[in-house]
């Protein structure tokens, strides 16, 4: 993981039960996280594989311990479930298909009963509750909003004493319904109060606490105590204070020591030590993105009572006062937003990403980051990030367009980002490529798209005057969105439009059509990337929705390679022959990487499940003497890389480009891997369908002389989260 920790936001943070500082999150999408220091520094423990879409939410420990349990969420597709990954076996061991599916049903909240994890209740966002005994073979049906006049549930739990003892707390001030049959019947406590948060004393489970919900209904704050399984409730005397919806999120008893309780509110902490004889407010009264907000989670250290955990709105915190005080609890995972570049000389190493509405300059070369216009936690925009390409024949320049509602504002920057220089203003949002003219450094080609294919502009600007810059208009022989723009040493232009190429040798005013072999493009396609190998002038490559062509003739014919769905590639500066491809995340397609050694005659890929099941839309290349680092700016994970090795051959020693010692390879018994500066990893080995074969952690003898002859791809995850990728030979 390259990216700052200062844009890291991870989620229902949770001790383990037995090993000390041990904690777990997940990120803002499909995976789970460990930390073994207390939060310190964090590895990837699970990653959901069902989708770009799909998210882990509500994250608890099981009652024994010995799992987390979460909802699987999956908006608009037919996956929705409840599941529970044993710690021990690394694996999802459970999974509880909600009935409602194949509606798109997801949960909304959850509960198990404490002595059988075969027990579930679930609340889901189609407004239908349901029960099972059986590990979801069967369901019942207990709750409908259709038959209770459209009243939502806030939140669930059964009993830990009696599994067919149920409690739904309602909004719309329809207070709490108990069941004691399974959800046969209920009967309504706290008639004329919303309701959301509960809790159970782990000392006594006939003792709970349930406080009202955030709502802009005639509910008043209050906490709720019951020491009869909730056949009465008296108020708990806590003054709060006034916030906007002055709702109680959750309520957490320390396990170990009940007496310790914490309750989260919008905008204050309330602590108690003495089972809730008394209580202390601590009151945040300002929207503070980096300290306390709108608190969802807490967990206490079972081996230090005085920790505390707590997951809020923006970022977690850290307590080591019981709540008292709390600080940001950084990490390095985050949602990387628009797009990424690279560029590349060789005294010059610049990354750019973006990141919450704006965008960061990375130094590869000293790792220091600058950043422009990123949002605080608390800030959002409706327009998108700026798009960022950097010019690649000049050093330190890149273009920005910055889309508003006012228009959007096409920029030049001479130094990475640190001023900018305004070229054009104009009602498109996209900013699709660009050209330098190599004869001319100053005068570039910029292609602009908008909602339609129509709206496609290719602009010439002229800025060797930056303050009166020439903008002229090209005419296209069409319109449809150009992703791809050459231009070489003579002038001559190649330009990908839609489904087709287009060159020009007189700066646009004609244009010539240079798509045979094209031909099996529909108007439904498109040309996603094109580029030129810097071995060999005349050979062009693009990537398509109908895969990768390759012309060796500068454009005039081309031969389909490949026939996936590819967005991006790159031929190698350093190894001739080889080539790289990524796959994006998209409603068709899940993240992953391809590459050949080949000139595009064979490729080898690792699919999502290989990639650790990321999602991303944006990726970058450095080339190395036969490897590749990729940049990646991935939805939950940050900003990461992956190492791939083109070679099958052993690793003898180690250098800037290869820090995985492997050998033999071929191999046929044992293979042996070691890490640059002995630091610990985790390895996998695939076959060539994509089946895990092997799963490994620290092992640097891995025996693999059950396995069939062939192919292997193998996977390996540093302690610091770099991945390195590697064709491996059994023989």
């Amino acid at each position: 993981m390259l990216g700052s920790e200062d844009y890291g936001r991870i989620f229902s943070l949770t001790y383990d039960a037995n090993v000390p500082n041990k904690v777990y999150a997940h990120t803002l999408k499909n995976h789970i996280l460990v930390s073994t220091d207390n939060g310190a520094s964090w590895d990837i423990l699970y990653s959901l594989p069902i989708g770009e879409s799909a998210s882990i939410e509500e994250m608890k420990l099981t009652a024994d311990g010995t799992g987390l349990s979460f909802i699987a969420i999956t908006p608009n597709r037919p996956y929705g479930a409840i599941m529970i990954y044993n710690i021990t076996s690394n694996e999802v061991s459970k999974t509880f298909n909600l009935p409602n599916q194949n509606l798109n049903g997801n949960a909304v909240s959850y509960s198990f009963y404490e002595g059988d994890s075969d027990i579930l209740l679930v609340d889901t966002n189609l407004g239908q509750t349901f029960y099972t005994a059986d590990s979801g073979l069967s369901w019942v049906t207990v709750y409908d909003t259709q038959d209770y006049d459209a009243v939502s549930i806030f939140n669930v739990a059964i009993s830990p004493n009696n599994p067919e003892k149920l409690f739904l707390a309602r909004g719309m001030e329809a207070g709490l319904l108990i069941s004691e049959d399974a959800g046969q019947t209920w009967e309504v406590k706290l008639d004329g109060v919303s309701l959301e948060a509960i809790a159970f004393d782990p000392s006594n489970t006939e003792t709970l606490l349930i406080g009202t919900a955030g709502t802009f209904d005639s509910t008043i704050e209050n906490l709720y105590k019951s020491t009869d399984g909730g056949e009465t409730f008296n108020i708990v005397p806590i003054t709060w204070t006034t916030g906007v919806l002055d709702g109680i999120n959750t309520i957490h008893y320390n396990p170990l020591n009940p007496s310790q309780i914490i309750i989260l509110e919008e905008n204050e902490i309330a602590i108690s030590r003495d089972s809730g004889a008394t209580w202390q407010n601590i009151v945040y009264l300002e929207d503070n993105p980096l300290s306390y907000s709108f608190g969802k989670h807490a967990s206490f250290n079972p081996q230090n009572s005085e920790e505390v955990i707590i997951t809020s709105n923006y970022v977690p915190l850290f307590s080591t006062d019981g709540g008292e005080t709390v600080t940001w609890l950084k990490s390095p995972y985050y949602a990387s937003e628009g797009n990424l570049e690279l560029y590349l000389d060789d005294e010059n190493a610049n990354l750019y990403y973006g990141v919450r509405f704006g965008f960061v300059h990375r130094d590869l070369n000293t790792e220091l980051e600058l950043e422009y216009n990123v949002l605080p936690f608390n800030f959002s925009s409706s327009n998108p990030g700026p798009t960022v390409l950097a010019d690649k024949i000049t050093a330190n320049r890149i273009f920005t367009l910055s889309p508003s509602f006012m228009g959007s504002n096409f920029e030049v920057s001479h130094d990475n980002g640190v001023t900018k220089h305004f070229l054009t203003s104009l009602y498109l949002n996209g900013f699709t490529a660009l050209g330098t003219y190599p004869q001319a450094n100053e005068t570039v080609l910029v292609a602009f798209s908008g909602f339609s294919p129509s709206d496609t502009v290719l602009k010439k600007f002229d800025f060797t005057d930056i303050n009166s810059v020439v903008q002229t208009d090209i005419t296209l022989p069409f319109l449809d969105i150009i992703n791809g723009i050459l231009i070489d040493n003579s002038g001559k232009i190649t330009l990908s439009v839609g489904v087709e190429i287009y060159s020009s040798t007189d700066d646009g005013n004609t244009w010539s059509n240079d798509s045979n072999g094209l031909e099996v493009m529909t108007p439904d396609d498109l040309i996603f990337d094109l580029q030129k190998d810097p071995f060999n002038a005349n050979t062009l490559a693009i990537a398509t929705s109908k895969g990768i062509f390759i012309s060796t003739d500068s454009g005039e014919n081309w031969v389909q390679k490949s026939t996936d769905l590819v967005f991006k590639l790159g031929f190698s500066t350093e190894t001739e022959g080889a080539i790289v491809a990524t796959t994006y995340s998209s409603e068709v397609s899940e993240f992953s990487l391809s590459f050949s050694t080949d000139s595009g005659d064979s490729w080898d890929t690792f699919n999502n499940g290989q990639l650790l099941s990321i999602s991303s839309r944006s990726a970058a290349y450095q080339f190395y003497e036969n490897s590749v680092k990729v940049y990646i700016g991935s939805f939950d994970l940050g900003l990461l890389t992956y190492t791939i090795d083109f070679t099958s051959l052993s690793h003898s020693d180690y250098d800037k480009t290869n820090q995985v010692m492997v050998y033999p390879n071929p191999v046929n018994d044992v293979l042996n891997i070691k890490l640059q500066d002995n630091a610990s990893f985790k390895v996998a080995l695939y076959n060539m369908t994509g089946q895990q074969m092997l799963n490994a952690d620290g092992i640097e003898e891995l025996d693999i002389s059950h396995l069939a002859p062939g192919m292997y791809l193998l996977r390996v995850i540093s302690s610091s989260n770099k991945v390195f990728l590697k064709k491996i030979i059994i023989d």
